[in-house]
This record gives C-alpha cells, sequence and structure tokens, in this order.
C-alpha cells in the first residue's frame, strides 16, 4: 500500500494537491475508529505522507493537506505513540513530530487541548515521554505565550501538582525571553484573572516583583504583608509558587525579614497543598526568618509554628524532612516560661517521629533528628532521655519512652503504625521494633486491636529487606500469643473448676 501511495502521489504532485486532501481525509477518519489496529495504521501511514510531503516537491506545508479539525489529534496520537509503538514506528512518529514543531502556528493552533493532553500524560507514571512532552511545551510557550500562560491558570487544575511543574517549566523560559517576561507581567494584571481569583489586580500585580532582578528597591516595593498575606489564601499552587518565591526574596534579607515575621503561620498553611516544592520554599522561608528577627523577635508565633512543623518530620523529601526538624529545634530555644506549657504538648507529640527520624537513611536527616531530641529531652527536664539520646542508643530511648505509663506506651503503639508503611526499610524496622517493645509495655490488648496490630504487620512479612520481614514475623507471633492467651486462662479456670 505505501509503494501504491508513493505512485500516486508522484503522478499528481505537479498538477493538483486534491488526490492527497482526499488521502488524507480518509486517513483521518480511521484515526478515529475503536479498533486500534486499524488506527495505529492510518496513523503510521499518516507520518509517512508528512515525510514524503516535506521531503518531495510539494511547495505547501503538510498542515495544509489536513483538515484543521484533526491536526491537534494527530499531534496527541503521535505523541502517545511515541512512548507506546516499536523502534521503527517511533522513528516515523518523530519525523511527524518535527514537522508539527518546525511549522506550530499551522499546527498547535488549540492551545488549551494539546496543554490538556501535557498535562495528562506528564501526570502519568510513564517517564519515557516527558522529555518529548516538554519540548512540545517549550515549542507552545515560545509560540503563544500568553495563550499557554492564562491557560494555565485558568484550565488546568488548581491544586495539583503536575500543573505545577509545567508552571515552573514556563517560568525557566521567561527567566531566558524578556518577550515571554513581559508577556506574564501583562498576564499578572490580567482583570478577569484576578476575577477568578478574587484578587485586586493591585495585589496580583504585586507578583511581577518576584520575576524581576531583586533590587532593594523592588524588595520594598514587594513589602507589603497585609497584601501578601490575603496573597497566601490563593487556591492556585502556580500563583502560590509566586508568592513563596517572593517571601524567600524577602526573608533572606533582616530588613526585610521581620516586616513578613507574622505571615510564618499562613505560610505553613501552604502545606495543605502536600506539593514538595511548596513545602521546600514554605520551610526556607521560616527558616531564613527565624535567624533573621532573633528568639525575641519570634516568639509570639513559636508554639503556632512548632505545631505546624511536625507532619513535616516525614516528608517525603529529604530537605524539607531536615529543614524542618531543625527548624523545631530552633523554635523550642525560642519559647520562654509562659509558652512553655503549651509547648510541651507539641515537643510530646515530636519525640517518637524523632526517635524513628534517627535511622533515616538520609545522614543528615538522621544527625538533626538525634540532635534535636536531645534539645527535647532538656526542654522536657527528662534526664534519662537527655543521656540515651546524647548516647544514641535507640533502643534504649525506646524502653525510656515507653515506661512512664501503660496508657503513654498504648498511645506510642498506634501512632508508630502509620511508620509501617514508610519508603524507608530502616525506619519500617524501627517501627516494627518498637511496636513490639510497645505490646509488652501497654498491658492486656482486646482481641479486636490485637487484629489491627496483626494486619497492619502482615504485608511486612512479604518486605523486600529480610531484617524488616524477620521483625515483623516475631511480633505478628507475640500478637497472635496474647490473643490466645485469654482462651487458655479461662480454660485454666474450668479445669481448676471445683467438682
Amino acid at each position: 500500500m505505501d509503494s501504491m501511495l508513493q505512485m500516486l502521489l508522484l503522478s499528481h504532485c505537479t498538477s493538483s494537491n486534491e488526490e492527497l486532501r482526499n488521502i488524507l481525509e480518509v486517513l483521518t477518519r480511521f484515526t478515529s475508529t475503536q479498533n486500534k489496529t486499524v488506527q495505529a495504521r492510518a496513523l503510521n501511514r499518516i507520518w509517512k505522507l508528512s515525510y514524503f510531503v516535506t521531503r518531495g516537491f510539494w511547495q505547501e506545508s503538510f498542515a495544509k493537506f489536513v483538515p484543521p479539525s484533526q491536526r491537534t489529534n494527530i499531534i496527541c496520537m503521535t505523541l502517545e505513540a511515541i512512548g507506546e509503538c516499536s523502534a521503527e514506528d517511533r522513528e516515523w512518529a518523530s519525523l511527524m513530530l518535527d514537522v508539527v514543531l518546525r511549522d506550530p502556528v499551522s499546527w498547535m493552533m488549540d492551545v488549551p487541548e494539546i496543554l490538556e493532553f501535557i498535562w495528562r500524560n506528564l501526570g502519568s507514571n510513564s517517564t519515557s515521554l516527558q522529555p518529548t512532552l516538554y519540548t512540545v511545551l517549550d515549542v507552545l510557550t515560545n509560540q503563544f505565550p500568553r495563550d499557554v500562560l492564562i491557560s494555565v491558570l485558568t484550565d488546568l487544575p488548581h491544586s495539583d501538582s503536575t500543573t505545577l511543574d509545567i508552571w515552573k517549566r514556563m517560568l525557566s523560559l521567561a527567566e531566558n525571553s524578556e518577550c515571554i517576561l513581559d508577556v506574564l507581567c501583562s498576564v499578572l494584571q490580567d482583570q478577569e484573572l484576578c476575577g477568578i481569583f478574587n484578587v485586586t489586580t493591585a495585589e496580583l500585580g504585586l507578583l511581577r516583583l518576584t520575576l524581576i532582578h531583586p533590587t532593594e528597591e523592588n524588595l520594598q516595593e514587594l513589602c507589603k504583608p497585609a497584601l501578601l498575606q490575603r496573597l497566601l489564601k490563593i487556591e492556585s499552587l502556580p500563583l502560590l509558587w509566586l508568592v513563596l518565591r517572593g517571601l524567600v526574596l524577602l526573608s533572606e534579607r533582616p530588613e526585610t525579614a521581620i516586616g513578613i515575621r507574622d505571615l510564618l503561620p499562613d505560610v505553613m498553611e501552604t502545606l495543605r497543598f502536600a506539593n514538595t516544592s511548596i513545602a521546600l520554599k514554605a520551610s526556607k522561608i521560616s527558616r531564613n526568618v527565624m535567624t533573621h528577627v532573633g528568639k525575641r523577635e519570634a516568639r509570639p508565633i513559636v508554639v503556632e509554628l512548632a505545631e505546624k512543623l511536625l507532619p513535616l518530620f516525614s516528608h517525603v523529601s529529604s530537605e524539607v524532612r531536615e529543614g524542618s526538624i531543625l527548624l523545631f529545634k530552633d523554635v523550642m530555644e525560642a519559647a520562654v516560661w509562659w509558652q512553655k506549657r503549651n509547648m510541651r504538648k507539641t515537643v510530646h507529640r515530636g519525640l517518637l517521629p524523632l526517635l524513628f527520624q534517627m535511622s533515616d537513611e538520609t545522614p543528615s536527616v538522621a544527625e538533626a533528628s538525634g540532635e534535636a531530641l536531645v534539645r527535647c529531652a532538656k526542654f522536657l527536664r527528662w534526664k534519662e532521655l537527655k543521656r540515651q539520646a546524647k548516647r544514641k542508643g535507640k533502643m534504649e530511648i525506646k524502653e525510656c519512652l515507653l515506661r512512664q505509663d501503660r496508657q503513654t506506651a498504648n498511645e506510642y503503639l498506634w501512632l508508630s503504625l502509620p511508620y509501617l508503611q514508610n519508603s524507608q526499610a530502616s525506619l519500617r524496622y524501627e517501627a516494627v521494633e518498637f511496636i513490639g517493645l510497645a505490646l509488652q509495655h501497654s498491658g492486656h490488648q482486646s482481641r479486636e486491636k490485637l487484629n489491627v496490630i496483626c494486619s497492619a504487620l502482615q504485608p511486612l512479612r512479604g518486605d523486600a529487606h529480610p531484617a524488616v520481614r524477620s521483625v515483623a514475623t516475631g511480633v505478628i507471633q507475640k500478637c497472635q500469643g496474647q490473643k490466645a492467651e485469654p482462651t487458655r486462662r479461662r480454660f485454666k479456670g474450668l479445669c481448676c473448676w471445683p467438682c
């Protein structure tokens, strides 16, 4: 069939283009069929036709022969095929993509649909297609900067991490392109966009200062705490990332850091999005401000700040874990006597996470956790814990925590269960070992609770790490032994019943 197509096109290439249009019209219909084999064959013929036409005698762009309504569909199907098809077909698909990227004005007119396709596929588990998708995004942004920027902010999910990844990629282009930067500054003052996010043009326009060189004058203009506090409540990761980017700049200078001190609780509220890029910036801002303003100036916010730091101890990013643990240590040191009653509750809740993070596979996180645990013991005036934390004796620290009373041991037992699902084998091991000790110290457990513990431990019997498998099996056996114990006691009582 390919030979027949070539002969047909060669016989008409000097007279009429109508044959090519007719052929492509038929082929594009087949790309919409439910039959995947037919669909793939039709798409393959389109790729080969594009190569034949662009390397042949036709003076017109290949896009002119493809119906406008079908161009975006061909782009998306070609991109999908690049990530899935054979090496030979991938080569033809890449040639088709080259045709598209050389003529983006003709091919990439439907910005929202192409952008939605890029977003959907970047968010998938497949990484093989990502470089190609980012190349398409770069061309799309350079060709239609305003349309792409507006579409990211309005058409893509506002609170999605992939949306933020796309936004950051576009900002990296803006840093090297004055044209894109000017368009972005214009977009940030768009009245319709302000209406969508319920902010004023003055508030949103403030974010343009986060994109230009941070001169003394620009930073002074940016340092408007009331406006920044309102912007921190925006439910859009791309815009929120710009707000935090500006706050990082302000936090790096002592004279502006003190002006944003009271915003730290609002900054930490952004952690609700569970996004690593946002968490890194929030952690950096808090640490910078604490460093520059001093303990006295930081005191009004330390209790609230400490509470918000606890969930970060087990964050997926080692940089976030380390930063939050070091900041927690600084926050404890800043607390004064009248704050310590409320702070003690938070510090107690931090003991178990810090104990587990002492086994973090990132050495700097493990070191920071040990130092913070010593500081916690000092804050709580717990001499035995302080002594064991300084010695870094993990088993002794576990025993120290569990010896307080049965109720506390029981609470620690349940708090340790989420760590069984931690991505780090070292933390899973510590959690299982701690649960085994906690069962000894917490007294009798009901059959229902023991079933819950066994169910949580059961997946670890197949853990990839032998040490985790072994300790989990041992603790499960201990749980099963405790479940059987009441039955044995009842049976023994019946045997001793007087005749």
